[in-house]
């Protein structure tokens, strides 16, 4: 039975487990447990019985301004084998209710104008595409290449 949940800072494994099966790394109990201890870093997970099956995150961002704060969505993720249940979806719209029920500015998330079925998945969570296609910058470390 598939079930879904925003991760709480006791939620140690289930993170670690997000990582290594969609980073491919290992990160200790301590990094996990400062990471889900913020409250601006928000992970729903879906799992199968304990089996991590997708996940979202999502970052709050406070704004300088007097206006409410905004949720990015920065990953969703599902593994391949549970593809196509709608579990994307389910965790997507957890994160788009959470920003509702706290009268967030807005939530938004970038993607790729060519990934079909993404585009596809954001439409069906009721997501607006800007009619100004907007590009994206990025300025990468000195560790990181693109």
């Amino acid at each position: 039975m598939l079930t879904y949940r925003l991760l709480n800072p006791q939620d140690i494994k289930p993170l670690q487990e997000i990582v290594w099966k969609f980073r491919q790394q290992r990160i200790s109990d301590e990094k996990a447990s400062a990471f889900l201890s913020n409250p601006s870093h928000l992970v729903y997970a879906g799992f199968d019985e304990h089996q991590i099956t997708g996940y979202v995150l999502a970052y709050r961002m406070e704004r300088m301004d007097l206006g409410q704060d905004m949720l990015f969505i920065y990953h969703v993720f599902v593994l391949d084998a549970y593809k196509r249940r709608h579990i994307a979806k389910t965790l997507v719209d957890m994160a788009v209710a959470y920003a509702k029920e706290q009268k967030l500015h807005y939530t938004f998330l970038i993607t790729q104008d060519d990934n079909t079925a993404a585009n596809a998945l954001y439409q069906s969570c009721e997501g607006y595409l800007h009619p100004k296609n907007k590009a994206v910058y990025y300025w990468y470390g000195p560790s990181t290449k693109p």
